[in-house]
C-alpha cells in the first residue's frame, strides 16, 4: 500500500511537472502565497494547482520558502492560467544512495496530495491576491 501512494506521488508530481510543457501558449497572471500547517510555515513543499477543465491547459506549481512563501509557474513560465484549480500539497524527500535504491516519501498528510480528496481549491483571475492555504492536519 505504502508503495503504491509513493509511486501515485510520483506520476502526480510527474503531471505537475511535465503537463506544463503541453499547453499551447495561453496569458498568464501572477499568483502566489503562503502554505502553513497547523500554524507554522511549511518549507520545501510543493503547491500543484490542477485545472478543473481539462482545456483550459497546464497545471501550474511553486515550491515554498522557510516562511512558507510560494511563486507559482507553469513550466519555466511565471504564472498561470485564469481559471478554476484543484489544488494539491505533498513535500517529497528522497533517500538511497542512488537512483536504484531511491525511495521518495511524502513528508505532507496524504489527504493534500489527491485533488479529489484535498478539499483545495483557488479561482484565479487577472487580480487574484495572494492566496493563503492555512491547513490543519
Amino acid at each position: 500500500m505504502k508503495r503504491n501512494f509513493t509511486i501515485l506521488l510520483v506520476v502526480a508530481l510527474a503531471f505537475c511537472v511535465g503537463a506544463t510543457g503541453c499547453a499551447k501558449k495561453k496569458t498568464l497572471v501572477p499568483v502566489e502565497g503562503t502554505l502553513t500547517l497547523n500554524g507554522e510555515p511549511v518549507e520545501g513543499a510543493t503547491v500543484c494547482f490542477v485545472p478543473v477543465d481539462g482545456n483550459v491547459g497546464a497545471a501550474a506549481a511553486g515550491a515554498t520558502d522557510s516562511s512558507g512563501h510560494f511563486t507559482v509557474t507553469t513550466g519555466s513560465d511565471p504564472g498561470c492560467v485564469p481559471a478554476d484549480y484543484k489544488v494539491t500539497v505533498y513535500k517529497i524527500e528522497t533517500s538511497g544512495d542512488s537512483i536504484l535504491t531511491a525511495k521518495a516519501t511524502n513528508k505532507f498528510p496524504d489527504k493534500f496530495a489527491d485533488p479529489e480528496q484535498s478539499g483545495l481549491t483557488a479561482t484565479i483571475t487577472k487580480k487574484t491576491e495572494p492566496l493563503k492555504f492555512d491547513l490543519t492536519n
